[in-house]
């Protein structure tokens, strides 16, 4: 065999790859063309459309080379991101715009509780059976839910939660509510401060905007001021003292629990552990934050404000707090809103009328 014979030459013009450098490729033209991605772009408003393209696209390619379908499944599946980013963006905006109006707009009182020509005398002069005291005391809590500012709009709306209000004095110009300041303020109560509007109702004909009058500064509790348009029917919420509370005593909450509105429980005082705090038996979920817990005479002892969630301890058992009504009847333990329609002295004038319950003996009056 005659032996290869190799110039320098020939070994000067040969190109020999160099360790780690990138290798040249020629390029390769898109497998999608121009037009049809300009065409299946116009369609990523639409994403039901777009979806039904890349159906069909899917089984038309299903039999070119793998580079091919590579290809055209990375495209297709860019544009449905793009296109459900757009469409989830577009749906929150028009839930935004949707018709559900602001407090404001749905009323600044509340017309079924208005025409109500009397409120119930209280403390009954009786001790009430469960069916007397739920048709009694009833018609004083209402629904409570704080207000929200809705997205991509400078108005208000319902935030979504849901906790109740009870009546502690009316007359020709209006109601003075009690609630729980979770209930009033929503998220973040603890640092709220200020103006705030709550929408409550009786649980019929819509919804009406209460006004944040005051904030305790301890407690988990709020006071709310509701305009009053026509009638004069007086009210005063009577209480009882943190130190008239007897352990065992019985007592009936009413409040909405997981959206059961106007549910009745009852249960007894379990333990009076200080601090105006009271431990009750009677059941309590949410939406019974901010409802009121009366006495067999009607008398009101606390305001619900917290549970002890299961899902944080495992082991406990229908473990209700509620704060004392002795919270309404200190005037300097409160932080006042001032503004909107609510008259002065609201407070003040509430402690001056109602009818203090000292002690077990004074529950009901002499009639």
């Amino acid at each position: 065999m005659d032996p290869i014979v190799i110039t320098n030459q020939e070994v000067a013009q040969a190109q020999i790859p160099v360790q780690g450098a990138q290798e040249v490729r020629p390029k390769v033209p898109n497998p999608v063309p121009v037009w049809v991605r300009l065409l299946l772009a116009l369609l990523v408003p639409v994403l039901p459309l777009l979806c039904l393209a890349t159906l069909i696209l899917r089984m038309a390619i299903r039999g070119q080379a793998p580079r091919v379908r590579q290809t055209w499944a990375s495209y297709l599946l860019t544009l449905l991101i793009i296109s459900g980013l757009f469409s989830t963006m577009l749906a929150v905006f028009t839930i935004s715009l949707d018709s559900i109006s602001a407090p404001d707009a749905i009323g600044s009182s509340l017309s079924d509780l208005d025409e109500r020509s009397n409120f119930p005398a209280l403390p009954a002069g009786k001790v009430m059976s469960g069916v007397e005291l739920s048709s009694t005391l009833k018609p004083l809590v209402l629904l409570a839910s704080p207000t929200a500012k809705r997205w991509f709009q400078q108005t208000y709306g319902a935030s979504g939660l849901l906790g109740a209000a009870l009546i502690l004095h009316s007359d020709s110009h209006g109601y003075l509510l009690a609630t729980a300041r979770h209930v009033a303020d929503g998220e973040g109560w603890k640092s709220r401060n200020g103006t705030q509007k709550v929408m409550v109702s009786v649980g019929m004909n819509g919804w009406a905007s209460a006004q944040v009058v005051g904030r305790h500064k301890r407690f988990d509790v709020a006071l709310l001021w509701l305009e009053r348009h026509f009638g004069d029917a007086e009210f005063t919420q009577p209480v009882a003292t943190y130190n008239s509370v007897q352990m065992g005593e019985r007592i009936f909450v009413i409040g909405h629990p997981e959206g059961l509105n106007f549910s009745v429980s009852n249960g007894i005082v379990s333990r009076t552990p200080g601090n105006d705090l009271l431990q009750v038996s009677a059941p309590i979920s949410p939406g019974n934050s901010g409802g009121p817990v009366y006495d067999e005479f009607g008398n009101l002892l606390g305001i619900v404000t917290s549970k002890v969630a299961r899902s944080l301890e495992p082991e406990a058992e229908n473990l209700n707090f509620a704060i004392s009504t002795d919270a309404l009847l200190h005037e300097a333990d409160w932080e006042m809103v001032s503004g909107g329609s609510a008259p002065k002295n609201l407070l003040a004038d509430f402690v001056h009328q109602t009818r203090v319950r000292k002690a077990p003996a004074d529950a009901a009056p002499v009639r």
